[in-house]
Order: structure tokens, then C-alpha cells, then sequence
């Protein structure tokens, strides 16, 4: 066999194996899309009208945005980034400073997190539908 030919199969090769990696690298950005609904429960702070004690959540998670719904906010998106092991810390903050973080795991076909959104904390409890 030709050094010309032989050069030209291991460039084949090296390109079939970049696509393939590229592939399963996008593929695992988007492991964990889809609709999480369930509730969150108020675990610090006063209920009332700023903390609710327990409601619904919705979140969709879609790429790299997780868009949240509540009985306050429609659809309101943040970042999301989470590590292969589905863990995920974000950070938002408007701007007048208040900020909202969020931890929590992706796990199966759930998600658990705590969020702290002052004078509120509360753990979101949801399930892939």
C-alpha cells in the first residue's frame, strides 16, 4: 500500500472519530431537556404573601436555559450548566442586585435543588413528564 493512501485512511479514520466525539459531546449538552414539574416548599423564612409556604413549579429545561414558572413568574429563563453528574449551581441577579441561587442535582428523571431567593429558601421537588 501507497504512503499517499495510507496517509489518506488514517485522515478518514481521525475525521470519523472527531465527528463521532463531536456528536456524543453535543448529545450529553442536552441530556437532561425536558418539562420538571412538582412543587417547592418554603424551608426558611415566613410564608405569606413574599414566601409561599408550597406551590407548583414547572421548569423546562432546554440547552443551556432553564426557564422556570411559578405562580409569580411565566416562563422566566436563567443559564443552565450543569456538570456531567447533573449538579448545577446558578446565579441570577436583575438589576436592582437582588439575586436568586440555585442548587441542586438532576438525577434520573428528577430534579432537586434549594433556592434562595431572600427572605425565602425553599426545595423544589420535580419529576420529568
Amino acid at each position: 500500500m501507497s504512503q499517499e493512501m495510507l496517509r489518506s485512511r488514517r485522515l478518514a479514520a481521525f475525521g470519523f472519530c472527531l465527528t463521532v466525539s463531536v456528536s456524543l459531546l453535543w448529545g450529553a449538552n442536552h441530556t437532561f431537556d425536558g418539562i420538571y414539574t412538582g412543587k417547592r416548599s418554603l424551608t426558611k423564612g415566613t410564608a405569606g404573601p413574599n414566601c409561599a409556604a408550597e406551590e407548583g413549579v414547572s421548569i423546562t429545561v432546554h440547552g443551556k436555559t432553564l426557564s422556570f414558572t411559578n405562580s409569580a413568574l411565566q416562563n422566566f429563563g436563567i443559564g443552565f450548566y450543569p456538570h456531567p453528574d447533573g449538579s448545577f449551581h446558578q446565579t441570577y441577579t436583575d438589576e436592582g442586585g437582588d439575586a436568586v441561587n440555585i442548587s441542586g442535582r438532576v438525577f434520573g428523571e428528577v430534579i432537586e435543588a434549594d433556592v434562595t431567593n431572600p427572605p425565602c429558601e425553599c426545595h423544589w421537588y420535580l419529576k420529568k413528564q
